[in-house]
């Protein structure tokens, strides 16, 4: 018995091929034999027999020789492609025994194929052209349809026992391609792949792989998902899933969040040509339903009678194949709710009672629905339910064209459906005190909607591609360009398509041919009615209006285009130069920046429509206009709009910027200046101050940059020079467990200080900063000042220690243990908990990339509480422990009669104040302050904010003060250094004497 060659049939396991010679005529049963070969271990091999059956048999006769193959087994490719008369027969008389593998295990293998042209009946073609393939078994025409134009449809499947050879599939396609009677053919292979996919149900919100390996290498992937009867969606990168980069013969795809969107059928396709090998799988999740409706009928508990009223509560899901256990709860009563499904719509409705005398006379209820999925998870949704006592004020029941408005609670706001014909949504409505406010509809085109959903699908991931994002645009556009037809609820909603694709763009690069239909469709936007009597809902809309269209104008990737003009929206490009000269609207605009692409857009009718705070009484044009640097080489880019100036010589003109982290308009490093005649000029130039790391938004005030870089540069410096100092006296001065210790801190204070200061100078410009290079740099910052403090912290605790036990000698050892695991696994805890949390489940991104700096919502809500909390502590700790220095440093010692005196006292607490506040960070206690006061009218917010960035961009410069030439022995050592050798031999002389 001989072992043969090894061969992969697509398991995890190697098949090892082996003959067996029997001479002579006698007859043996082999397959007797074979079950106890089974759990057999091969020396010469180190293998572990797992089966053993016959693969084929082999009759040799003379030079003659007759195989055949066992049962469940064909011929190899190898032997089909060698010795053709082998293929598809039974027995084959040729010498093959000597061929390894001889024959394989069947597998399932199938083609399936769609062929246009202009015969009807094409199964005899296929057949002679296919069953020329390694154990060929069938050729079945599913199906035959007449396009139209003299062209006919054909899908097929073939039907094969073994593997193929793409080549070999592709050769028969393109003889095929050769019949003019053939105008296509396209063909998809299963088998060729296998897929590893999570079975069972999955969790909701999940984290879950797929993985797909091809036995051939192909030219690329393409993943695609199927929902029910929809239309077959092709993946690509989205927030909810990644794809990996290798897509060759192995690719995975990852589904960040598994939710209802996710739920469906799975295809991995390698392709090559007009040949693509493919392998499915179902994924089904334990669905949670992304949208659940809640509302009261009536909005508004009655109770202006003081007897009880009965509320009902609906809740309603889109339907859904998982099964849910549903309550209802209004106030403390829960009740289980009665089904029912109509149109597609599962509610669910309970009806309650409401106390109109109950204690304390609640003003309002709180209204619940939550679900239950089969695997325990849970969603919820609430509401208010406002109540009316005989003593409030409300507005009566009213009806308008726009509908039926129910009896309103002052202050509260009312909500209807929409009735017009081809539009969906809500209509809202606001009771103040006794009269209705304006009505605000919300409706929107279904079409709209449509284009909507699609929008967010295409954000997440789902039909990422951009033949997608053009039929989006397109659709967008199609839809808006009848202005006179487009509602304020048609405005936002066309909006937040912009606010998706724009958010989408991170993750899938968009094309220029989207340009046109973008900015008509922008443009159409600025011509409807945006005013609904409600100001801050308009302002808002004018807000993210701003915020995605130059979000998408700096994200489409330029390559060919010029720009682009539509009504209300100019674009204009300028390319690789220091300088860019372009005009929008008559507004001419210089920008001095070294840059591979300068994107300058002007935009008509919406400087008005934006938020007016702190301009209140001025007087807006009507152009916006918006800049987008590219890859420039300069640290800052300086800009100038020339543009006629129409105003008389009484009013007092104002440059502003458009604060996108403020919100608001802003004249902060913009300057006015009046040309000849009737021309002006707004010259603009910003940068990044160090206050901005406690602040809550971007700060902009007179000189403050320049003092940050000037006071960063000096502490750079002044942190390499300590550090030198200190490695060059260690031996000198470091005597005790105390001093290793305080001198560690001080080392490891000063390097996470100073690479946290290279990374801030590093980040200052962040419009030239790629994303991810802008996320390094906000990691970097978040994680070594954090490490900085917490080493402030060992070392404060340390002295406390030393200062209350003081007999008790820590050892070296214990402290080195104790200062690394507070300086370096606690920030390191920190800093990543804090990015996992909100990349993974927060709504608010980790950072900004307008600032390259942690992000702040509103309280409590923002990355930057991540850094503020922490910092916050360490310095209240450290103050504390400086109280118990100065404490312990006035008490008398035991061998004085007397306290100290007052000037002795006041020396003695200053010495400690200016010693320790550099190494305990007391001097950022000025960033709480940073923090909390926002009100930038106030003079003392200025000056807290220069005293913040003067002090602290400056604290390298103090540490090398307080740590090195403070500190007696270190200088004694230093002077030593310094005079060097002769110093040596006085010192040697005067020791002598």
């Amino acid at each position: 018995m001989d072992l043969g060659k090894t061969s992969y049939v697509g398991s995890t396991e190697v098949t090892h091929w082996a003959e067996i010679m029997i001479e002579g005529n006698k007859t043996l049963n082999v397959a007797v034999h074979l079950p106890g070969l089974i759990g057999t271990v091969l020396d010469t091999a180190g293998v572990t027999i797992t089966n053993a059956e016959i693969a084929a048999e082999c009759e040799i006769i003379g030079q003659n020789s007759t195989c055949w193959c066992g049962p469940d087994y064909v011929w190899s490719n190898f032997v089909c492609d060698n010795v053709n008369k082998c293929c598809n027969v039974e027995k084959c008389v040729a010498n093959i025994s000597d061929y390894t593998p001889l024959c394989l295990p069947k597998v399932n293998v199938s083609l399936i194929g769609v062929l246009t042209g202009s015969s009807p009946a094409v199964q005899s073609v296929l057949l002679s052209a296919f069953n020329v393939l390694n154990a060929f078994n069938s050729l079945t025409i599913q199906g035959s349809l007449y396009t139209g134009l003299n062209t006919y449809a054909h899908n097929f499947t073939v039907s094969l026992s073994s593997v193929f050879a793409t080549p070999k599939v592709q050769n028969i396609i393109a003889t095929l391609l050769t019949d003019p009677t053939i105008y296509s053919l396209s063909v998809k292979s299963l088998g060729m792949v296998y897929m590893e996919a999570p079975t069972g149900k999955l969790c909701y919100n999940s984290k879950q792989q797929l993985n797909c390996t091809s036995i051939e290498v192909m030219s690329k992937c393409v993943w695609q998902m199927s929902r029910d009867k929809e239309a077959t969606l092709t993946l690509g990168p989205g927030s909810e899933v990644q794809l990996s980069d290798t897509c060759t013969e192995l690719s995975a795809v990852t589904l960040l969040k598994t939710n209802g969107f996710w739920s469906g059928m799975y295809s991995c396709l390698f392709v090559t040509g007009n040949i693509a090998h493919m392998a499915m799988a179902p994924i089904q999740i334990a669905l949670l339903p992304e949208v659940i409706n809640v509302t009261s009928n009536p909005q508004t508990a009655d109770c202006s009678a003081s007897s009880p009223t009965k509320v009902s509560i609906l809740c309603s899901i889109e339907n859904s194949t998982e099964t849910y256990k549903v309550m209802l709860k209004l106030g403390t009563v829960e009740f289980a709710p009665i089904k029912e499904e109509i149109n597609g719509i599962i509610k669910y409705t309970a009806e309650f009672s409401v106390d109109c005398l109950a204690e304390g006379k609640p003003s309002s209820l709180e209204a619940s629905c939550t679900l239950e999925n089969s695997l325990n998870q849970l969603r919820n949704r609430t509401i208010r339910v406002p109540i009316i006592y005989p003593s409030d004020l409300f507005c009566a029941e009213d009806e308008t064209v726009g509908g039926k408005w129910p009896k309103t609670k002052n202050n509260e706001t009312a909500i209807i459906d929409c009735t017009a014909e081809g539009r969906q949504g809500l209509m809202k409505r606001k009771c103040i005190g006794k009269t209705w406010g304006e009505e605000i509809s919300l409706c929107v085109k279904v079409v709209l909607n449509s284009v909507a959903l699609q929008a967010k699908d295409f954000e997440k991931g789902l039909g990422a591609t951009q033949e997608v994002a053009m039929f989006i645009f397109q659709s967008l556009k199609n839809n808006t360009s009848d202005e006179s037809d487009n509602s304020f609820g048609d405005v936002k909603i066309a909006v937040s398509v912009f606010e998706t694709m724009n958010k989408a763009s991170v993750n899938m690069a968009l094309g220029e041919n989207l340009l046109p239909d973008f900015i008509d469709s922008a443009s159409s936007m600025l011509n409807a009615t945006w005013e609904v009597g409600d100001v801050e809902e308009s302002s808002s809309l004018a807000t993210q209006y701003l915020s995605s269209v130059e979000g998408l104008v700096k994200s489409i990737r330029i390559n060919a285009s010029e720009g682009y003009n539509s009504s209300n929206i100019q674009l204009q490009i300028c390319r690789s130069g220091s300088t860019c000269n372009k005009t929008v609207f008559n507004v001419d605009v210089e920008l001095n920046a070294t840059a591979d692409m300068v994107k300058t857009v002007g935009l008509q009718s919406l400087a008005n429509r934006l938020p007016k705070l702190g301009y209140e009484k001025a007087s807006f044009p009507s152009i916006v206009v918006s800049s987008t640097v590219e890859n420039s080489t300069q640290s800052s880019v300086n800009i100038r709009l020339a543009f006629p100036n129409e105003a008389d010589s009484k009013t007092t003109m104002t440059c502003v910027f458009w604060n996108v982290t403020e919100l608001r308009w802003s004249d902060e490093g913009c300057e006015f200046v009046k040309g000849p005649g009737n021309l002006a000029y707004c010259e603009c130039n910003h940068l990044t101050s160090f206050s901005m790391l406690m602040s809550k938004h971007a700060v902009s005030m007179p000189f403050l940059d320049q003092l940050t870089y000037v006071g960063l540069g000096v502490s750079i410096c002044s942190l390499i020079i300590y550090i030198i100092i200190e490695c060059l006296v260690w031996s000198a001065v470091v005597k005790s467990n105390l001093s290793h210790f305080r001198h560690t801190a001080l080392i490891n204070i000063s390097l996470c200080l100073l690479l946290a200061d290279c990374s801030f100078l590093a980040s200052s410009f962040p419009s030239i900063l790629n994303e991810t290079l802008c996320l390094v740099l906000v990691v970097a910052k978040h994680y070594f000042f954090l490490a900085m403090f917490f080493w402030m912290l060992c070392l404060s605790i340390m002295l406390v220690h030393q200062l209350i036990f003081v007999f008790s000698r820590t050892g070296k050892k214990v402290y080195m243990i104790l200062g690394f695991t507070i300086g370096y696994v606690c920030p390191t805890v920190t800093v990543a908990v804090t990015y996992v949390y909100y990349d993974q489940a927060s709504d608010i991104p980790y950072y900004s990339s307008k600032t390259c700096w942690l992000t702040y919502q509103s309280a409590l809500q923002g990355s930057i509480h991540a850094f503020l909390f922490p910092v916050g502590t360490i310095i209240l700790v450290n103050i504390f422990s400086m109280v118990v220095v100065i404490a312990t440093v006035l008490k008398p010692s035991g061998a004085e009669s007397n306290k100290k005196g007052d000037s002795d006292a006041v020396k003695s607490i200053i010495k400690v104040v200016l010693f320790l506040t550099p190494v305990f960070g007391g001097t950022w206690i000025l960033g709480i302050f940073v923090f909390l006061m926002d009100d930038f009218t106030q003079f003392i917010t200025y000056v807290v904010h220069y005293a913040f960035t003067i002090v602290n961009s400056l604290q390298g410069f103090f540490i090398l003060l307080t740590g090195c030439f403070a500190e007696k022995r270190v200088r004694d050592e230093i002077l030593k250094i310094v005079l060097g050798k002769s110093g040596k031999e006085q010192g040697t002389v005067t020791t002598t004497k």
